[in-house]
């Protein structure tokens, strides 16, 4: 499925509050083709944190400290999902190979083997490997490989006259006759192993291959649960919070954008956008080869999500007025010091350059941001959160996605 054009912008928006939650439109705000015409006007030398306002002038507050939220996970970790999870995401990346005296590979056997992969006899990048462990008839390399071992004796060398497929991943390999050199050290055979099934003997292994200290079945299982409760306390906070922003959505009311507000920060992503994949294009190139749609229509979305956004800010702008929270020196050191360490930014003014037409006005910015971080947690302990897990199949997927998610991360 191809990922729609706002989808990507969105993804920019790493100053985020924590987990943008979507809110409905009010009436009264300007309409979004109206807002579009007028940031497709725009110069884009306006600064959107250089625009000043009164935020109480424009947002009216409704009952944000008794606010009350439905999530459909309760983000418990279950026994079915400790199971799930060992034997879907451990086990199965790990499967219990153990030492064999066969002497000749068969379909089915695991050979472990060491192999060079030479292009026009010279070795290509990630062909080469000692100690692997190949289960025959598996399909994990390409076609010829495995079945050119089937018959080979432990000890021998063999050489595999082989072709890349014409749609090979790597464009240098693709469709190219290469020359593979595999030794043969040793037979292997693949052990059934499984939850219910687990052993020290297979702890220790998967230990050995992973680099743990794991000894025990209990160890192994009690490190899994503190990883899933862990990963599940994690998503169960993104999710009230991304709850909580749809609700204030919900019971606060903002009239009217302050003037230029919306068309300032639609122009500051389009130029942001512009900057990072447009480098040997056009934008308008760039966005009908990418997502089929025109740059009207690019900006026309654009428009639509900031809209939403800049109604989220205003909103929990208007809270931090009402709390009397200000800006935390630092506070927002350690902000600024994260983004820039998680998301590989050279430095503070590359960050900020990426928030706003100046490093300055990017800072300005992200102050604002740090701020309405601060406005949504000083609430979130007072949200009253229920649960309905009627479908506990979804649940469990959940889970596991956070899981897969915070694995892959």
């Amino acid at each position: 499925m191809k990922k729609t054009a706002v989808a990507l912008v969105l993804c920019m928006s790493i100053m985020a509050f924590g987990a943008c939650g979507k809110t409905n439109a009010d009436s009264n705000i300007e309409s979004t083709e109206a807002a579009t015409e007028e940031a497709t006007e725009q110069s884009g030398t306006t600064s959107s944190a250089d625009i000043e306002y009164n935020v109480n002038e424009y947002v009216t507050l409704g009952d944000y400290k008794n606010m009350e939220v439905t999530l459909d996970n309760d983000y418990a970790v279950t026994d079915e999902i400790l199971t799930n999870y060992i034997n879907n995401n451990v086990i199965s990346t790990c499967p219990y190979y153990v030492e064999s005296d066969k002497q000749t590979v068969e379909n089915g056997d695991v050979a472990n083997i060491d192999y060079e992969g030479l292009l026009d006899g010279e070795a290509f990048d990630g062909g080469t490997a000692q100690d692997y462990d190949l289960e025959i008839g598996s399909g994990s390399f390409i076609d010829g490989f495995e079945d050119g071992l089937i018959g080979a004796n432990v000890g021998e060398e063999k050489e595999l006259n082989l072709t890349f497929p014409e749609n090979y991943t790597s464009t240098d390999l693709a469709g190219k006759a290469v020359v593979f050199k595999v030794k043969v050290n040793s037979i292997k055979q693949k052990q059934d192993m499984s939850y219910d099934t687990l052993t020290d003997d297979y702890v220790a292994y998967l230990s050995d291959k992973v680099g743990a200290s794991y000894q025990t079945v209990d160890e192994l299982i009690a490190d899994i649960r503190a990883y899933l409760e862990q990963t599940a306390s994690s998503s169960k906070s993104k999710a009230i919070r991304s709850a909580a922003l749809e609700k204030l959505g919900e019971i606060c009311t903002v009239d009217k954008f302050p003037e230029g507000l919306l068309e300032a920060r639609v122009q500051e992503y389009i130029d942001t956008y512009t900057e990072q994949y447009c480098k040997d294009t056009t934008l308008e190139d760039y966005i009908s080869k990418q997502y089929g749609i025109t740059v009207d229509e690019f900006k026309s979305q654009i428009t639509s999500e900031m809209q939403e956004e800049v109604k989220t800010q205003m909103i929990l702008e208007a809270i931090a007025e009402a709390e009397d929270i200000k800006l935390d020196e630092d506070g927002f050191k350690n902000y600024v010091s994260g983004l820039v360490s998680n998301y590989g930014y050279d430095t503070e003014d590359t960050l900020y350059k990426n928030y706003g037409t100046t490093a300055e006005a990017g800072k300005k910015y992200l102050q604002k941001i740090y701020v309405c971080n601060q406005a949504l947690d000083s609430i979130i302990d007072s949200v009253k959160v229920s649960y309905d897990t009627t479908d506990s199949t979804e649940a469990t997927e959940s889970i596991t996605e956070s899981t897969e998610e915070a694995t892959e991360n």
